[in-house]
């Protein structure tokens, strides 16, 4: 299982509109089959902070999900907006009462 996370700040006065091309980039990955599931939130003590987390099943997912060029075309100059943005593989899942640790395809961090 992988997590896109990226933190947006755009350093705009609090209560302002979320940063430019985000409802474009949200909703061309959001409708990607491979994306398993995608968060697009604003904080709550400080507006002008958004994040998104996408999740996918796999490595591939993540991927094909960015793939299509639509997708493409509105995600990556978006994400290169972003205050930082990842990729995470996840190691640990608790969903609702049931916890566990996904096997961990990525041997070395870093590649």
């Amino acid at each position: 299982m992988f997590l896109l996370i990226a933190h947006f700040e755009p350093g705009e006065p609090a209560g302002a509109d979320p940063p430019a091309g985000s409802a474009e980039a949200v909703r061309l990955l959001g409708e990607q089959p491979a994306t398993r599931s995608l968060r697009w939130a604003r904080s709550t003590e400080e507006p002008v902070r958004w994040v998104l987390v996408a999740e996918f099943d796999t490595a591939a997912d993540f991927r094909r999900a960015q793939s299509p060029f639509p997708v493409r075309a509105a995600l990556i100059p978006w994400l290169a907006g972003a205050a930082s943005s990842a990729a995470f593989e996840v190691v640990a899942v608790a969903d609702g009462t049931v916890w566990s640790a996904p096997e961990v395809i990525v041997d070395d961090p870093g590649r």
